[in-house]
């Protein structure tokens, strides 16, 4: 609920404070004594567009403060804890506007964004302005309405969520299905090459190697004979060099049994007579392991150049051959899991679809049964505003393909029917701006019985109506106000008479500055206020007098007796299914 509101420096505005009633609250005043300045301030305090040119002229700054009684299980609460803001029961905004254009907002005395500031607000006011009553003709409203209405938020996020994930799935299913044709392709040349080079059977290192191998069986009778001499001159020739150094080793070998000086010598000696040994043993086995069979260097010439061949074709150097054939095998293997995913996308996207349709059967089954009881409680609510017109809830599918939208498969519009026997025709074709203003006013009055926002304000949603009909809407105005916080800005004595709290706005010329304000009238000034709604400038005895009798009249009333309790079923919001209207 709005306490209190302070005002500084803005527009005509100098300074004001005003404190209102948890019930009806109307504010009243002549034309142009700037009503209107009072919603712009509340507007700046839920979070609306601030401009230089609100800032009183000749001051460098404008302050709007507003204080909140808050629940803790409201949910604007929730929405505050979320934001890690704590309240203790209040909340205090106040929003600062500067010439330069970068203004201020706190929230209990903490910086906050504009953008959190709306997001925490619009759980607390609800504000309907001068045209907001033109509202109902934008396309999107009645669906909205409607909604809130049946109490479709549950319904309406998973809904939302469903469509989020199969559009999702719908983009990356069409991104495949784009990508199908050369991927069948790629897919085509990544398995003939696969193919061709693990046929090939290239290893790592094979090149090397194999050059290696020809390089020695091309002079394999060269290195086999160069062999064998060795061979034969360490160990098999008369004068060998294995016999000649087996007999230097004796001979040292006496010399260090006479001298222990000679030990080592004696024990190189040995040594070199054990490697040359191992030496003419390699020659002896690296002769008789050279191959001798011709065919082999054949085969090797034949492979080296297949390898040489896939080289080029791949363009590739050195022992690539084999890293090119797992890198192929790999970018096989992603294809066709991406083939494989495209075909599992394709089941996702239908399981969604199918999720998504049965969501928008069950929105469309809702939104009918809602249709229905609306229509009741806004009829009996015309009724009320002295308004022969039919009110009916026109629900169509979006095309006749079963095409779904971010909401649903379906298309909502608000119809009149002007005349018994005449034809359901939509809104904004036949409704004029009165009946636009009462049909705002019956819509928000069955809504409100369901809002949970705690404060409504309603800037001249009486504009257009007059004579019996505004007595209606007074008493339409206190109905609301049973149950929450109703500010009302109104030129209409019917209205201002069933005020709980009644608050005047009046200009001044002070000093040359002209000056708006607003205070709270007592009980004989606001008979005096009434008066003059009634006759005009000059308020006479008799206007006096029947400004009296209204309020007494009003007073005299049940508090919010207005809502009839045959009539409760038609108000009440739908609890469940019902079965959609004939």
């Amino acid at each position: 609920m709005l306490r209190d509101l302070r005002i500084q420096d803005f527009a005509l505005i100098d300074q004001v404070h005003l404190t209102f009633g948890s019930h009806l609250n109307v504010l009243t005043g002549e034309t142009g004594a700037g009503k209107s300045i009072l919603i712009d301030a509340v507007t700046m305090i839920l979070g609306g567009r601030s401009s230089p040119d609100l800032i009183r002229t000749g001051k460098d700054e404008a302050v709007i403060e507003a204080a909140f009684a808050i629940e803790d299980e409201a949910p604007a609460a929730s929405e505050l804890r979320a934001m890690g803001y704590e309240h203790e029961g209040e909340l205090v905004v106040q929003r600062v506007l500067t010439r330069a254009g970068k203004g201020r907002v706190y929230l209990n005395g903490r910086p906050i964004t504009v953008g959190m500031l709306a997001q925490v607000t619009e759980r607390l006011v609800d504000l309907h302005g001068q045209h907001d009553h033109q509202s109902l003709l934008r396309a999107d409203i009645p669906l909205t309405l409607l909604d809130a209405y049946a109490r479709l938020d549950d319904v309406i996020a998973d809904y939302g969520h469903t469509w989020a994930r199969w559009s999702l799935l719908r983009r990356e299913l069409d991104a495949s299905r784009a990508r199908e044709s050369t991927r069948a392709r790629d897919l085509e040349l990544l398995a003939a090459e696969v193919d061709e080079l693990a046929a090939a059977g290239v290893q790592p290192g094979e090149y090397e190697a194999l050059e290696r191998e020809r390089v020695i069986l091309g002079q394999a009778e060269r290195l086999r004979e160069t062999a064998r001499r060795a061979y034969e001159r360490l160990h098999q020739q008369d004068a060998c060099v294995l016999g000649e150094i087996r007999t230097t080793c004796d001979e040292v070998d006496e010399l260090a049994g006479v001298d222990g000086r000679m030990g080592d010598a004696a024990g190189l000696a040995r040594a070199a007579l054990i490697q040359l040994q191992d030496v003419a043993a390699q020659l002896r086995g690296y002769a008789e392991g050279l191959p001798q069979d011709e065919g082999r260097l054949d085969g090797i010439e034949a492979r080296l150049q297949l390898l040489q061949r896939l080289r080029r074709k791949y363009g590739v150097s050195g022992d690539d051959l084999a890293g090119l054939l797992a890198s192929k095998r790999a970018a096989l293997t992603a294809l066709q899991a991406e083939a494989e995913t495209g075909l599992n996308l394709a089941e996702r996207v239908d399981e969604q679809r199918r999720r998504l349709d049965g969501l928008a059967t069950r929105l469309h089954d809702q939104r009918l049964a809602a249709a229905a009881r609306l229509e009741t409680a806004v009829n009996v609510e015309l009724e009320r505003l002295k308004m022969t017109a039919r009110f009916d809830v026109m629900i169509e599918a979006l095309d006749e393909t079963g095409t779904l939208g971010p909401r649903g498969s379906d298309r909502v519009e608000f119809c009149i029917r002007a005349n018994p026997g005449e034809p359901s025709k939509p809104i904004k074709k036949i409704a004029s701006g009165g009946e636009l203003s009462r049909l705002m006013l019956a819509l928000k009055t069955v809504l409100a019985q369901i809002d949970q926002v705690p404060t409504l304000i309603f800037d001249e949603v009486d504009t257009g109506v007059g004579g019996a009909v505004a007595e209606v809407v007074g008493r339409r105005l206190q109905a609301i106000a049973a149950h929450r916080q109703v500010l009302c800005v109104t030129h209409l004595p019917q209205v201002a008479s069933g005020a709980h709290t009644h608050l005047l706005v009046e200009k001044s010329v002070q000093r040359g500055r002209t000056t708006t304000r607003a205070r709270l009238l007592a009980p004989k000034e606001r008979v005096r206020e009434i008066a003059r709604m009634l006759a005009g400038e000059t308020v006479t005895s008799t206007a006096l007098r029947h400004a009296e009798e209204m309020i007494r009249l009003v007073s005299a009333a049940p508090q919010g007796g207005s809502f009839d309790h045959d009539h409760a079923h038609a108000i009440e919001a739908p609890r469940g299914r019902e079965s959609p209207p004939a």
